[in-house]
């Protein structure tokens, strides 16, 4: 399983390189934040280090409730903070419960949410240009 999460981390890492240049700062620190965060939890997940599993998916639900990302979501990108809110919820629970099994799949619905965005982020800028 932390292969398969690896692989997922380092897609996410590509694809937010990737599509950063076209990023407003307001966007571009609001991603990088998520980011470390993210990787944090990949580090409590790798380590087992419960308590910081669970200090660093409470920060990013409260950025996902904070006015900077709400001024973000599009109606188009509403469904995908849907999905990442509800992975972060089952990370949670799964943090609180010690369940290594139950954190590792949240976390990689977690990381599939980031990547559909930003995928149809990208999308929509390469169509905006054509």
């Amino acid at each position: 399983m932390t292969t398969h999460v690896r692989y997922l981390a380092i897609g996410v890492l590509a694809l937010t390189a990737s599509v950063a240049s076209a990023q407003t700062a307001r966007t571009g620190r609001v991603m990088r934040e998520k980011l470390q965060h993210s990787q944090r939890i990949l580090q409590a997940l790798t380590t087992s280090d419960w308590a910081l599993l669970q200090r660093e998916t409470q920060a990013l639900t409260v950025i996902t409730k904070s006015p900077t990302w709400t001024e973000l979501m599009t109606p188009e990108l509403r469904p995908y903070t849907g999905g990442f809110q509800k992975a972060l919820a089952e990370l949670s629970k799964a943090a609180d419960r010690h369940d290594y099994d139950t954190a590792g799949a949240s976390y990689s619905a977690l990381t599939t949410t980031c990547f559909a965005c930003h995928k149809h982020v990208m999308n929509s800028r390469i169509a905006q240009t054509k």
